[in-house]
């Protein structure tokens, strides 16, 4: 564990990097609690005037470690230490003053969102692979996302977050969930610049490739109107080999985790970040112990397979009263 996670001191910056590069730098319990003393630290620490986040390897963070939280008994508690201490770090990120840059080199999906999103620099790259795809484990998109996600115009937010799509630096750029584009070629640079005296990044052209999302921002806005089900049905009804390939994507995705995902991002619309993260995490508290998100773990992350049994398998066999109950707040909360 000593190395999974890295604090340097170097010019006035506070360097952070995580270095678990073999699960494309996992967040577990530990790394969480060292980046929040840290972080604490260098919030009171006047030597430090800004912060830089990077991973090692070919992502930034792919997520929380959905896999040790999956293998770890119900006696130790893991899930319940680990999701508290996540979500109480995405709010302490959120209040840092001070200039907080991450670079998104590679994936940055889920838990690796939370640890960035909220600090006021974020470098996209062409490497960069983005993405919110907790439906398809039986969960649903948190640290926070019901926040952002549910901030986003023309219904792209719900789209993002019940599909799962991945998404890159030109569609990031666009809807101000990434704030620079910086060529490989000229990335070292940046950070050397960054680190050495502040300087933040210019940016550079975006590629002119074609994006399938922003083409049919319209398509996403007309679609993504009324309930999961009426959803489905238009994707299903139209003539858009888009949205054909969306309405496959839904299919395989945890009904549950639509119907769950729909309801969170609609109460999230008019709340604060701390008031979505209170919400997460009681909700969150419900559903890691549901059927569902351990079949998602199992056959997504363990087995490898994408084929799991979901229960109920169809949205019509889904009692509303029990999305009521999963809401329904039953544990101490956060207290940000």
């Amino acid at each position: 564990m000593a190395n999974s996670i890295i604090f340097e001191e170097k010019n006035k910056t506070g360097i952070i990097i995580l270095n678990r590069p073999e699960v494309l730098n996992a967040l577990n319990l530990e790394m969480a609690e060292s980046f929040l003393e840290k972080i604490d630290n260098w919030k009171k620490n006047k030597k430090i005037e800004r912060i830089l986040i990077k991973g090692n390897g070919k992502a930034f963070c792919a997520g929380g470690d959905i896999k040790a939280m999956y293998l770890s008994s119900k006696i130790n508690n893991l899930k319940n230490k680990f999701l508290n201490k996540e979500y109480i770090l995405n709010y302490k990120i959120d209040q840092f003053s001070k200039p907080y840059l991450s670079i998104w080199n590679g994936i940055v999906m889920g838990g690796g969102v939370g640890l960035s999103i909220y600090g006021n620099i974020r470098i996209a790259t062409i490497n960069t692979k983005f993405a919110m795809p907790e439906t398809s484990i039986g969960f649903f998109p948190d640290v926070g996302g019901s926040f952002f996600l549910s901030k986003l115009p023309n219904n792209i937010g719900l789209f993002l977050a019940l599909s799962g799509k991945v998404i890159y630096a030109k569609e990031l750029i666009y809807l101000g969930l990434a704030t620079h584009f910086v060529n490989i070629k000229n990335l070292n640079k940046n950070i050397k610049n960054y680190v050495d005296s502040g300087t933040i990044p210019i940016s550079d052209k975006i590629p002119q490739e074609k994006s399938e999302v922003l083409e049919n921002l319209n398509f996403i806005e007309e679609n993504f109107n009324g309930s999961v089900a009426q959803i489905i049905k238009n994707l299903n009804n139209s003539n858009s080999e888009f949205g054909k390939g969306i309405y496959k994507l839904l299919l395989k995705k945890c009904p549950m985790s639509l119907l769950v995902t729909h309801e969170l991002l609609n109460k999230a619309k008019n709340l604060s970040l701390k008031q979505c993260l209170e919400m997460e995490y009681q909700l969150s508290q419900k559903i890691i112990y549901r059927q569902d998100f351990n079949n998602g773990v199992k056959s997504v992350l363990i087995e490898k397979n994408n084929n799991p049994r979901w229960n109920p398998s169809k949205l019509n066999d889904i009692d509303i009263e029990e999305i009521n109950f999963l809401f329904k707040s039953h544990i101490k909360p956060l207290n940000l």
